[in-house]
């Protein structure tokens, strides 16, 4: 199996497991929503005990989240992050089954035709990434990761503040999303960049500066698992939160390196995926039940 197919399979198996955890944290939120919402004084004198099925499912959603970095350190060693994250849109397919079949969330066919047409997009995008010459992540101008970074921080900030001020859950759960997407597809990247500095790509990196990057992708995973259980526990819809949020991880990444790598150059096949991904991410959210 060449690099590149390897990669997106591990980032297939990564999608799916990250998905079905964010519905399992959802599920299970009640268990530890007092460490993000505090513990408020009510007039009922106990507050219920979380039970051992929330706690289960929530450890279980926590564990196969945290699994995603591994996903990405196996996949960076034979591609650019863009490869792994590009299959993100098939895992929003398991999550939709879980959100309705156990979560009882209300969705509607629209919904489920807006899954299947960002799944679509993620599959041209793989077609993409097998058609393309081979990529490393050291030739990864830092400069120009830099800029771009720092003004998309700058938008989020702005996003993240309008959404507040609409109080609207539903504005919310979509700019929460891509908040958090963004912040996680910064995992793979910063892996990526730290484990290709000084040539070739390895497991872990080779010189401390590369070390700097790798570990601060975990302060960006660590932040984008932390908005999500809060936004949770305000109570956002996984079905809501993750199809923004896969929307952001498969974009960002391809756009770093659109804008930061030297000979990789957006596709027709790359448009058509990126733009089949958009259309899924707002049939996704425009029909999306209000209440």
């Amino acid at each position: 199996m060449s690099g590149p197919v390897l990669a997106m399979a591990y980032g297939a198996l990564g999608a799916v497991l990250y998905n079905i955890s964010k519905g399992m944290q959802r599920q299970g939120i009640e268990a530890v929503s007092g460490i993000f919402v505090g513990r408020r004084r009510t007039r009922q004198a106990v507050r219920p005990r979380p039970s051992s099925k929330s706690v289960a499912l929530y450890v279980t959603g926590f564990i196969l989240n945290n699994s995603l970095g591994f996903f990405a350190v196996l996949a960076n060693r034979h591609a650019p992050a863009s490869y792994f994250t590009s299959m993100f849109g098939l895992g929003i397919i398991a999550l939709m089954l879980y959100s309705g079949f156990i979560l009882k969330e209300p969705t509607r066919p629209l919904q489920y035709a807006g899954a299947a047409v960002l799944a679509a997009g993620t599959l041209v995008l793989g077609l993409d990434g097998i058609l393309r010459e081979h990529l490393s992540m050291s030739r990864l101008r830092l400069s120009a990761f830099g800029v771009l970074t720092g003004f998309t921080l700058l938008a989020v900030v702005v996003l993240l503040s309008w959404a507040h001020r609409s109080r609207s859950l539903l504005l919310l759960g979509a700019i929460y999303g891509l908040t958090t997407g963004f912040a996680a597809s910064l995992d793979p990247v910063l892996k990526g960049i730290g484990q290709s500095l000084g040539g070739g790509e390895r497991s872990l990196p080779r010189l401390p500066l590369g070390w700097v990057f790798f570990l601060l992708s975990f302060v960006f995973a660590t932040l984008s698992f932390v908005a999500s259980q809060w936004i949770f526990s305000r109570g956002v819809r996984a079905s809501v939160l993750i199809p923004s949020q896969n929307f952001s991880y498969i974009v960002y990444p391809i756009l770093v390196q659109s804008l930061a790598l030297p000979g990789f150059r957006p596709t027709v096949l790359t448009v058509s995926g990126l733009a089949a991904a958009f259309l899924g991410f707002v049939l996704m959210q425009l029909w999306t039940p209000r209440k």
